[in-house]
């Protein structure tokens, strides 16, 4: 069940429970305040709160138009349309683009159901509106708040894994002459990097309403290190990928290349990202081979010339980690999650 119901799924039946519940005891209808708690649960109470303020004006803009609206055109399809038009555009003109989803549906939703007493109308309306913000928003800062450490940890694990696959399939593209999947590969795992640090800007954001020690955000930091680093990489092998196989390659050249591949990739798939003595003898055959190529042009010359440069962001990677777990082995509170080996499936 665990794969199949998350913490942003649990906290979403909650809100809609409990909201259902308190619009039922003080008798008002709560479709506005259940459609309200589902589409306000944020991935942080940071973004809850925030967007939480945005979006009660914005529901009583979208909640006005549609009852005076409806007493005009009555509720007819222009109605639905105008309404639409009216809220998002007010919404945008004052600012409330987060509040812009809430608005529209609760201003539609009151169409069909606005009767002649606009006071009491607006006034329900608007209580189970402010009812389920505020019952989502609450739900998310208190119930399960988010781990993001352990989820980033592990996406960065992936990331790592993920490139060391693409390196290889770079190459193995080059070796084989095709020259369709070479850019697809690097290209996924930007998409993905770009994903990650996401995580990082809601940690930093959860920061501002909980508490937090001083090893937690010196993890935080690491990781993110180690994302930096990890787009270099990326660098390295989009120039690899946009590389031209332009003449033969011999044997004995392809098989200097793959050695140093498979030692590079052995490197970025393991979580302390330890270097080898094989390594070090897999760099003086690169730096071989490429005074052996010395034209410029050539395909083996640029691809040394990028696995050397790679080499340079791999030593600091190198470094940064060791000095991180040397870290993590003296304080008992630096959180454990950090060097646990991935579980994932090479």
């Amino acid at each position: 069940m665990k794969g199949w119901i998350g913490r942003r799924v649990l906290k979403t039946g909650l809100s809609v429970f409990i909201t259902a519940t308190i619009c039922h005891f003080i008798n008002i209808p709560p479709t506005f305040a259940v459609v309200t708690a589902i589409v306000t649960i944020e991935p942080t109470a940071a973004d809850s709160i925030k967007k939480g303020l945005i979006r009660l004006p914005a529901a009583a803009i979208g909640a006005m138009f549609a009852i005076f609206l409806t007493m005009m055109l009555g509720p007819t399809p222009i109605t639905y349309g105008v309404v639409s038009i009216l809220t998002i555009m007010t919404c945008m003109k004052l600012k409330l683009d987060t509040g812009t989803l809430v608005a529209t549906l609760t201003a539609v939703a009151m169409i069909p159901a606005t009767s002649l007493d606009l006071v009491s109308d607006f006034a329900q309306r608007i209580t189970g509106t402010s009812i389920g913000i505020i019952v989502s928003t609450l739900i998310n800062f208190l119930i399960l708040p988010p781990q993001f450490g352990p989820i980033l940890s592990n996406k960065v694990n992936y990331l790592f894994s993920q490139t060391a696959h693409c390196i290889h399939a770079i190459m193995d593209d080059h070796f084989n002459q095709n020259e369709q999947n070479k850019t697809l590969h690097y290209r996924l795992l930007q998409d993905d990097l770009i994903k990650a640090y996401q995580f990082i800007h809601f940690q930093i954001d959860e920061w501002v309403y909980r508490r937090s020690t001083e090893l937690e955000r010196r993890s935080f930091s690491y990781l993110q290190k180690k994302m930096d680093y990890l787009h270099f990489i990326l660098f390295h092998l989009g120039k690899l990928a946009h590389t031209r196989v332009n003449h033969h390659l011999s044997n004995e050249d392809q098989e200097v290349l793959r050695r140093a591949i498979d030692s590079f990739s052995s490197i970025l798939k393991d979580p302390y990202h330890q270097v080898t003595t094989e390594h070090y003898i897999c760099l003086e055959q690169l730096k071989q081979l490429l005074n052996e190529h010395k034209h410029e042009d050539l395909f083996v010359h640029q691809v040394c010339r990028e696995l050397l440069s790679l080499q340079r962001v791999m030593k600091d990677l190198t470094q940064i980690t060791s000095d991180e777990r040397r870290v993590s082995i003296e304080e008992k509170s630096y959180p454990s999650y950090i060097f646990n080996k991935p579980s994932l499936t090479d």
